[in-house]
């Protein structure tokens, strides 16, 4: 792929994932399972991945995956390369789930606490959070969202 044609491809996975972001943040009636459909697809944007390659729930598994997709090494190759040649062993995928967050943060305006992140181990307890999160702010401002459903 051209260089080119690689900036159009991420041009277009930012603004994809925008649209999600918006059409969360514009729907305060957003049930659970509505949210969890549009943010899963927010992921994917981000994380330039197909819907088909995750397989996992694991949330550092997934940015592993797709740390790995981006520089085209086999799965667990990246993270070996890495914790063998770097100091203090922070991974690509360490610092795909630590920016990630940070932007999650900032473009749903909330607040992810560090305490909060340590404790995230799949994805399902992001979106749970980030939906309890979104939901307080809404109530706290006067707008409704439904409650979690399982």
């Amino acid at each position: 792929m051209e260089r080119k044609e690689i900036v159009r491809l991420i041009k277009d996975l930012k603004e994809s994932a925008q649209k999600c972001a918006d059409s969360i943040l514009q729907n305060p009636a957003l049930d659970f399972e509505g949210f969890d459909q549009i943010f899963t697809q927010y992921l994917y944007y981000k994380f330039m991945l197909d819907p088909a390659e995750l397989t996992t729930d694991n949330f550092y598994e997934i940015c592993q995956l797709s740390a790995e997709k981006s520089s085209s090494l086999p799965k667990g190759m990246l993270d070996a390369a890495e914790l063998a040649s770097k100091c203090g062993g922070a991974t690509t995928a360490m610092n795909k789930k630590v920016l990630f967050l940070l932007n999650v943060n900032e473009t749903y305006h909330i607040t992810i606490t560090a305490e909060e992140s340590v404790k995230i181990d799949t994805f399902t307890q992001l979106k749970q959070l980030i939906y309890s999160k979104l939901k307080e702010r809404r109530e706290r401002s006067g707008q409704t969202l439904r409650t979690i459903s399982h």
